[in-house]
This record gives structure tokens, sequence and C-alpha cells, in this order.
């Protein structure tokens, strides 16, 4: 028997309802989402950052100077599932940089397209056109001076500000090198570190020095775009501000081979005999003494030309010497004459002999061109047997002829040496075993 349709009986069908229920709220939602009525806009923000690599400007070696990152608005239209799901690595900016004319200020066109594919639209790009400013990048050595007249030491009596230490190994003789855009560099004649701190010291002590630029007429130059070898961030650097002080030492020397006779009371008259240090407290207390030591004085190589002599003082690189760094060394000795003799040995009872080892010793032969130095009373007198010839033995062998050094002196004289210069004397002999 044919059942007849009930609308009441399917509404109270529960299984018919949850269906058409269902179907019913994803016609809704299908509807919402995707309806004419869904379609919006939205802002999206996209940071751009230009470079020239590869293009026609960037081949003619320009770059861009000051500021070269953008912030771009890009407005989007679509469906609001679609658009709110937008990122600013979805859209990508493009600048029109054959709108680059050259050196100075150009205007920039800017265009969006789709990275992400989707059922939207680009509707505008805010701002449109960007400000780009090219130079070419050049760089130059450029003097380099400090300026810490804001800093003081705390007993000026006795301190100073000693010589300026630049912490930074690009510095070479005085000048750093310039980097930067060619309408600036080109204006900069001068670099002036200077710092603006003050204070009062009684040690070395660090401080930051802000780099000045300046042209040849001493007009400020901005130099924010540029780059100074060697500084930190905002161009500065690091300057060492020593604090000095005084030392005073004696100078000596020590004579050495001195004849007898010549006293030391006179003998030497230095110009001056005492000279003042000035440098960092520390340094001066290990440098006193190198400064202080002229050396030896040695008769041996010592003649009456030399009477007047100047010397140069050992001076560290971190110390000063307020008189110079010479001194004038006088000898009492200008009057004195020379006299050339020979000594003529036949056997070893001609000479004198130290260090001899065991065995039988000959010598003979004559030293010839004996210099002596000594005033005039006492040369005049002198003969070759006044001579005491002193023969070290000490490197003899037993076999063959030896060369012995010998040391000569003229003990009935004390007012008279003699001259070796770079060579001894010596003699021939034999030794044997």
């Amino acid at each position: 028997m044919k059942r007849k349709f009930s609308l009441n009986a399917l509404l109270h069908n529960e299984r018919v309802m949850l269906i058409v229920s269902l179907v019913a709220a994803i016609a809704v939602w299908a509807l919402i989402s995707f309806g004419p009525g869904n379609i919006q806009e939205r802002t999206v923000t996209v940071t751009q950052t230009i470079d020239l690599t590869g293009t026609i400007a960037g081949y003619n070696d320009l770059r861009v100077i000051g500021e070269d990152t953008f912030t771009v608005s890009v407005t989007v239209k679509g469906a609001r599932s679609v658009i709110f799901n937008l990122g600013a690595d979805d859209i990508s900016i493009s600048p029109y940089l054959s709108d680059i004319q050259g050196v100075g200020t150009s205007q920039v066109a800017l265009s969006a397209t789709k990275v992400k594919a989707g059922d939207y639209s680009i509707v505008s790009v805010s701002p449109s056109r960007i400000t780009l400013n090219c130079d070419y990048w050049v760089s130059k050595n450029v003097p380099l001076t400090t300026d810490v007249s804001s800093i003081s030491v705390k007993d000026e009596s006795t301190q100073q500000i000693g010589d300026l230490r630049i912490n930074s190994q690009v510095v070479n003789n005085g000048t750093v090198q310039l980097e930067g855009p060619q309408t600036v560099v080109s204006r900069v004649e001068s670099i002036i570190a200077k710092t603006d701190e003050t204070a009062v010291i009684d040690k070395t002590a660090r401080f930051k020095a802000v780099l000045n630029a300046f042209d040849a007429d001493g007009k400020a130059v901005d130099i924010s775009d540029c780059e100074v070898a060697g500084a930190d961030v905002g161009n500065t650097l690091e300057i060492t501000v020593p604090v000095w002080v005084q030392k005073k030492v004696e100078l000596t020397y020590r004579l050495l081979n001195k004849p007898e006779g010549l006293s030391e009371k006179g003998l030497v008259k230095l110009e001056p005999s005492t000279v003042t240090l000035v440098g960092e407290a520390d340094v001066l207390e290990t440098a006193a003494e190198t400064v202080a030591n002229l050396g030896t004085i040695n008769f041996d190589q010592l003649t009456p030309d030399q009477a007047d002599m100047t010397l140069t003082l050992n001076v560290p690189g971190d110390v000063r010497v307020v008189e110079g760094n010479s001194v004038s060394v006088k000898l009492a000795i200008a009057n004195y004459t020379k006299k050339t003799l020979s000594y003529t040995v036949n056997s070893v009872k001609d000479v004198k002999v130290i260090n001899q080892p065991a065995g039988q010793l000959s010598l003979s032969g004559t030293i010839s061109n004996i210099v002596l130095y000594g005033s005039k009373a006492s040369l005049n007198r002198i003969a070759a047997t006044d001579l005491v010839v002193t023969v070290d033995a000490s490197g003899g062998t037993g076999t063959g002829s030896v060369r012995y050094a010998v040391r000569i002196t003229v003990p009935k004289y004390k007012d008279v040496w003699v001259y070796y210069g770079t060579d001894n004397y010596y003699l021939f002999g034999q030794l044997k075993q």
C-alpha cells in the first residue's frame, strides 16, 4: 500500500533534520566567506632595502648614500580569509633603479607584485616614489690631530699632559683613511679627534673622542655618511692621555785603561752633567739608568782629537729629555801629543809572560808602529826600553807558530797611554812541550 508524503513526519525525523541543518550551515558559511559582501581591503607593511648591485648605477661605482631602507605600505584587495593571511614576505617591492640619473638625488618609482599566489589583487603602493641620494665611493688619507683641552692634570706644578696616543693601528704618520661619498670626502682637509669630556686626572687615562672633519677654510664638514678607518661606531676613537712627571738624573760614565797620572778630577767635563727626564712615572723609573749611562771612555781607543765629543743619549721613545738628547763631553787631553816607537823581542827575557802553559816558549820579532799619547815632556824622554810588553800565552799550542796577543804599558810615565785602535798588538812564537 502506497504511503502518503507527510511534511509533519519529515520535520519530526531527527536524522533528516540533522542532515538539513548541516547543509544549511555550510551554505551560510560559504555565503559569508565568499560572497560579494566579503571582499575587503587591507594594508600590508613591507620593508625594502635598495641594492645597486647588478644595475647600471652599480656598474658605474655609484652607491646609495644615507638612507637605503624604506617602509612601504601596500594596499591589497580580496576575500577576507585570503588577505588577512598575507605577510610582508608575500609581496615583493621593485624599485625602478633605471630612474637613477647619476650623482645626486633621484626620484625612484616603486611597484609591488604578488609573491604568494591567491585570489587577491594589489590596489596601491605608498609611497609610490622614494628619493635616493647616490654618489661615487672614494677614499683619501687625511691629517689627524687631537684635542683634549677639556682634560687637565691635578697638580700642574709637577705634572703635565704627555704625548697623546690614539689607540688605533690604522693611524699612520699622523694621517687616517677617510672613505665616503666623493662630494663629501673631496671637501675634507683635516680631522680632529676631540673629547668633550671634562676631567682632572693624576694618572694616565683613556677617553672617547669624536672625529670632526673640516674643509680648507676651517668649516665643519658632516661625515656621518663616511667611514674612518679604525673608528668605532659613530666615528669615534679612543685616546690615551698620559700624565707625565719629571725626574732629574745625573749622567755617569766609566773610565777604562786610564793612565794612573791622570786625575779624574777635571779630566772629563759633561755639558749638561744632569738631565731632566719627562714621562710617565713608572716608565721613568725604568728608563733613568739607561739614559744616565754614557758608557765607557776607553783610553785604548782614545786620541787627543777626541777631546771634544758629542754623545747621543739612549732615550726610549716614550721619554723626553728637557735639555735635549745629546751631551757634550770635553776631555782634558787636547794638548797631548803623539809618538810612535818599535819594540824588538829577541827572547822571552824581553817580555813578561802570563798564562803560560807547560813547556818551553820561544818568542822573537819586532812590534812596529806602537802609538803613544801623553804630555809632550814625557814623550820626549820615552824610549823603547821604557816599554813593558806583556804576552798572554794562554792560546798557545805545542805545534807550529802561534800568534800571541800582547799588551804594552809605560809604567815609568804616569801620563802616557798606548793607543790600540781597533786592533791589538801581536808577537809570533812557539811552544814546545
